[in-house]
């Protein structure tokens, strides 16, 4: 009887270790950590706590432990990108592992032949003609969100007119600007397609004016000097030319674009399209901080703490031009506005600006600013 007795509790330890093994070698149904072998193999004492603690919810980020890395934006001092700014001065590039120096280049026809050396890793910039070409001639760039969108009360890109000859009435539609000189940041431009747009209205050929160049930040002098009648810049520039009593605000870009221009997107060089892991923290981030920009002058969530960080972080030092500016909306989402686009480019082809055979779609790359939406929610 003792034998037998002691053969069935070895019988009975055989199943239960068998169970175990078998457990432990089952594939898992839940996303619940498994078990420890050793709290399965030796139980605790029955007053130790019964169940453990639920599992805390993963971070939303590509990894738990980003690699630091420091990137180079090139902007030309516009007031878009207001996102990335805020990212910066609220630690949200921190958090994931970036850090981002800014390089303030003139023109943006500077800024495309740096990003695709790699002495950028991206910028902020609107449609160009120098973008179209660097990738037809295979260099890798890619738009990869939203930089800014110019629509009603969002408006920060503008013609501005010579303040005396708004006041004279010398000039009172497009069609009084002929003959005039017409200041544009460069060549083969949003900017300058603007201009050219707005000759069009008046039903006047590039021609019939004089299209000169004339960097953002010259664009208030020579309006003071009347060396130019009139300009397309953006701000702070325009409301700097207003402030100084030169100018006008006279025709807003997005009148001729249906309401909605896309006037600026991001575009990542390269090296950074090559690391898809910080391209996503990157892109995170940057929704982060464009969103607390959405929050405070939409709705007046912290409105002085966002303006005060922009005072530090870009060119503009004097608070009251926040309250006189326009500044581009920044989509949430990092979406882009493709009808805007699509008019843009298709500008670009029957005006012969651009005879490549590129389309906006061979351009755009939405999946980094659609991987951040998923991680951070849509608005």
């Amino acid at each position: 009887m003792k034998t037998t007795g002691h053969r069935r509790i070895w019988g009975l330890s055989l199943v239960f270790l068998l169970t175990l093994v078998a457990a432990a070698c089952a594939p898992t149904a839940a996303p619940t950590p498994p078990t420890p072998i050793s709290t399965a193999v030796k139980p605790p004492p029955a007053a130790a706590t019964p169940t453990a603690a639920p599992a805390k919810p993963t971070q939303a980020a590509p990894t738990p432990t980003p690699k630091p890395v420091t990137l180079k934006f090139g902007t030309t001092g516009s007031m878009s990108y207001v996102g990335i700014y805020i990212a910066m001065a609220k630690g949200f590039f921190k958090e994931q592992g970036i850090n981002v120096e800014v390089i303030n280049i003139r023109s943006v026809a500077e800024l495309v032949a740096p990003l695709g050396t790699g002495q950028l890793d991206f910028v902020g910039m609107p449609v160009s003609t120098a973008l179209l070409a660097a990738v037809d001639r295979g260099i890798e760039l890619k738009v990869v969100a939203d930089g800014g969108q110019q629509r009603a009360n969002w408006g920060s890109s503008w013609m501005i007119l010579r303040k005396d000859l708004a006041d004279s009435g010398q000039v009172k539609t497009p069609a009084d600007l002929k003959g005039m000189k017409i200041g544009i940041a460069s060549q083969g431009s949003y900017l300058d397609m603007f201009a050219r747009l707005v000759l069009e209205e008046g039903r006047l050929k590039p021609e019939d004016a004089e299209l000169v160049v004339v960097p953002h930040a010259d664009q208030p002098p020579a309006l003071a000097n009347k060396a130019i009648a009139a300009g397309t810049t953006v701000e702070p520039f325009v409301s700097i030319a207003v402030q100084q009593g030169v100018a006008v605000r006279w025709r807003p870009d997005y009148q001729y674009f249906d309401g909605n221009s896309q006037s600026t997107f991001v575009i990542f060089g390269p090296e950074l399209l090559k690391d898809k892991d910080v391209a996503r923290r990157w892109m995170i981030a940057y929704l982060k901080g464009a969103r607390v920009f959405l929050d405070a002058f939409e709705k007046n969530i912290g409105r002085e703490e966002v303006i005060n960080i922009l005072i530090n972080q870009t060119t503009v030092k004097d608070r009251k031009m926040y309250d006189l500016m326009g500044i581009a909306y920044p989509e949430p989402n990092g979406n882009l506005d493709r009808k805007s686009l699509g008019k843009q480019y298709k500008w670009y082809v029957d005006n012969g600006i651009y005879t490549g055979k590129l389309t906006f779609d061979d351009l755009v790359d939405p999946s980094f600013a659609e991987y951040a939406t998923q991680q951070l929610g849509k608005r």
